[in-house]
């Protein structure tokens, strides 16, 4: 199984863009007791997996637009999963996906399996 890798470094999430700032005011809030996503708390020792998939895009002309005009990069949803519960960010930006896992490996107690692109965040057997 692949985890994250804890990390000893706290996230810096200021020194990022203006919109993954307010993304991420709105939307996503971790310390030391919980996280809270989308305006739900879950507990450290409930979280137990956290996925991230690209997100789907039209294919043709219109999936091409949004893309690489209205977007300009590719785009992810992030899953955390909290024994049944499941909480998701859709359609957010490489920079606000490293930024959400890289604060999940920072706070997090205990491991948390990890599914999805390798190359986003340091990851661990």
């Amino acid at each position: 199984m692949t985890y994250l890798q804890r990390s000893s470094a706290r996230p810096i999430l200021t020194d990022l863009a203006p919109e993954v700032v307010r993304l991420l005011a709105e939307s996503f809030d971790a310390y030391g007791l919980e996280v809270i996503v989308n305006g739900e708390p879950l507990r450290w020792d409930e979280i137990t997996e956290v996925e991230v998939a690209k997100a789907a895009r039209a294919l043709g002309p219109a999936g091409w637009i949004v893309r690489h005009v209205v977007h300009g990069e590719e785009r992810y949803h992030v899953g955390i999963y909290a024994g049944s519960r499941e909480q998701i960010i859709p359609n957010i930006s490489l920079e606000a996906t490293r930024a959400i896992l890289s604060a999940l490996a920072y706070y997090a107690p205990r491991p948390i399996h990890y599914i999805g692109p390798a190359d986003l965040v340091p990851l661990t057997s």
